[in-house]
């Protein structure tokens, strides 16, 4: 029977926490459009009183603007880095929390006002900061218990996602990829609740919209056909942009001292880009609904494509506020409508529009690393859930072509939810001094026609959790496993002269004595355990693998 106090704390737990978190979320997206669309109308009055088109100063504000964010972020010590979804994910999972609301503040004004004058940068990043310096606010506030903390950061997180873009389903998969591995009612109410709540605030400030004003659209079965080759086509456009970041990451660095002058440079190939293509400005809604509808001529969405790819590639190589999920999104969709124009060429059927939409799935995903969370908000910013199997095609390709080279990647969100941060991890000399053989633990092995007693003394005695099981003191190859959880299924059993073959998890995983650094990440990522069997090239049993000690050394 539940109790009062009970039902309060689950009323609270799933209901007036997420809801408070879910209006703030909405407000939060709300201020940030608000602030946008000032600095944004603020700038077009101070020009059009001087008889000028707003284009035609952008090579003059636009390197004032990124010089003014590169001092912020100096004064302020914000990097560029902490403001995109992927750290925001993974601070709620790597520090619960710690949001900076005085940095979460700088970081919203600053990225309303780049996005507002013309900078060709996302939204998306800063306000799922904002959304978690507001959710970790009232907590501290209201002084809820730690353990709570990742679900209502992560519900915090949504909501203003699912405010901005008005995609709450898209807003829920996200933050369940940020607690991936504890996919359970006790989270998922609270994300929905919240994710939702926030939504109906942001539909009543500005309507029930959708990003993009879409044609009805269709996916042919030819169009099937030419899926592949534009996905890989569009692959190429996340891995040139991620070369192309990382370098200007590392010049960033190493001219660390003298930056501000590089990036007067970069704000004036900028701002003259977009003198030239305006097209490329800004978040570039507006310009993706005018191509979906046929507004804008085919030879020049190639080149509105270029502009945008190089201006947004100069914004986050110069070290400026802003996400990636806009941008993507764009370049994804002119550069999709580009190639469906060459498929028009070879098929007249084909509706380069289609390609448009395929494209955004495909870039984002390559670019957020996140194909599922990708493919739901191309969709929910659209509302074209008829081309939901190509755009989820899409995505998944797009994902498995970029990861070919490191199959860990595809673990990325499971490691990271066990305190494992792959992309730092294998860029250090850690995967070098790696041996499996410096965190073997010798387990002494129960033999298969052993009685069950000794497993049960065994286990109720020794601090090991699972006991490995080999064949017979003659055969030392491994054929279970033993646990804590065998030990209370014997114990509802009636027959008690069973032997350890009849209650052992038979064939279990076990490590090679020869797997790389690389092969263990995967295993913890796949396994619940602290111990793993580890066995050598004749399946002889040789040792468990102790996954404690090992999560110790990449600690330190």
């Amino acid at each position: 029977m539940i109790t009062l106090d009970r039902y309060k704390k689950q009323l609270i737990h799933f209901f007036v926490i997420p809801i408070i978190v879910g209006i703030l979320g909405g407000f939060s997206a709300i201020l940030f459009r608000k602030l946008i669309c000032f600095s944004h109308t603020l700038l077009e009055k101070i020009t059009s009183s001087f008889g000028v088109p707003l284009h035609y100063v952008y090579p003059i504000v636009i390197p004032v603007v990124f010089l003014f964010t590169y001092y912020l972020s100096k004064t302020f010590s914000v990097s560029p880095e902490d403001v995109t979804i992927d750290e925001v994910a993974k601070r709620i999972s790597l520090k619960k929390g710690g949001f900076d609301l005085k940095k979460g503040l700088v970081v919203l004004g600053a990225t309303s006002f780049n996005i507002g004058v013309g900078v060709p940068v996302g939204r998306e990043g800063p306000i799922a900061k904002l959304g978690g310096v507001t959710s970790e606010l009232l907590i501290k506030i209201i002084k809820i218990d730690r353990l709570h903390l990742p679900i209502y950061l992560t519900c915090g997180v949504s909501s203003a996602i699912s405010a901005t873009f008005n995609a709450p389903i898209a807003a829920i998969l996200f933050g369940i990829e940020i607690v991936l591995g504890k996919i359970n009612s006790y989270i998922l109410i609270p994300l929905v609740v919240s994710s939702s709540v926030a939504a109906i605030v942001s539909q009543e400030a500005f309507g029930d919209f959708a990003a993009f004003t879409v044609p009805r659209l269709s996916f042919s079965d030819t169009e099937i056909l030419f899926l592949p080759i534009a996905v890989t086509l569009l692959s190429l456009i996340p891995l040139f942009f991620w070369i192309l970041f990382d370098f200007f990451s590392h010049l960033r660095y190493a001219f660390r001292h003298n930056w501000e002058k590089f990036v007067f440079v970069y704000g004036t190939i900028v701002g003259v880009i977009l003198f030239f293509f305006p097209e490329a400005a800004g978040v570039g809604y507006e310009e993706i609904t005018k191509l979906l509808n046929g507004q804008i001529p085919s030879f020049l969405s190639f080149q509105i494509f270029l502009a945008k790819f190089f201006a947004v590639t100069l914004a986050f190589g110069a070290g400026i506020f802003g996400g990636l999920m806009s941008p993507s999104i764009f370049l994804g969709a002119f550069g999709g409508f580009s190639i469906g124009e060459l498929f028009k060429l070879i098929d007249p059927t084909v509706n380069p529009a289609v390609f448009a939409l395929i494209g955004s799935a495909s870039v984002l995903s390559g670019i957020s690393k996140a194909p599922f969370r990708s493919s739901l908000i191309i969709i929910e910013l659209t509302h074209s859930y008829q081309l939901v199997v190509p755009i989820l095609l899409a995505s998944i390709m797009t994902k498995y072509l970029l990861n070919l080279e490191c199959e860990i990647s595809f673990l990325k969100r499971a490691l990271l939810n066990k305190g494992i941060d792959v992309e730092n991890i294998l860029t250090v000399k850690k995967a070098k001094d790696f041996k499996i053989t410096q965190f073997l633990k010798f387990i002494p092995p129960l033999y298969e026609n052993t009685h069950i007693s000794v497993a049960q003394n065994r286990l109720l005695k020794e601090k090991w959790r699972y006991l490995p099981v080999v064949k017979s003191p003659h055969n030392n190859q491994l054929s279970g496993i033993v646990s804590l959880r065998d030990l209370r299924i014997i114990s509802l059993l009636k027959d008690k002269n069973l032997k350890i073959k009849d209650i052992m998890t038979p064939e279990p995983f076990a490590l090679p004595i020869k797997s790389s650094f690389e092969d263990i990440l995967k295993a913890l990522a796949l396994l619940e355990t602290n111990l793993i069997p580890v066995v050598d090239e004749k399946e002889n049993y040789v040792g468990m693998f102790d996954v404690d000690e090992f999560l110790r050394f990449l600690s330190f």
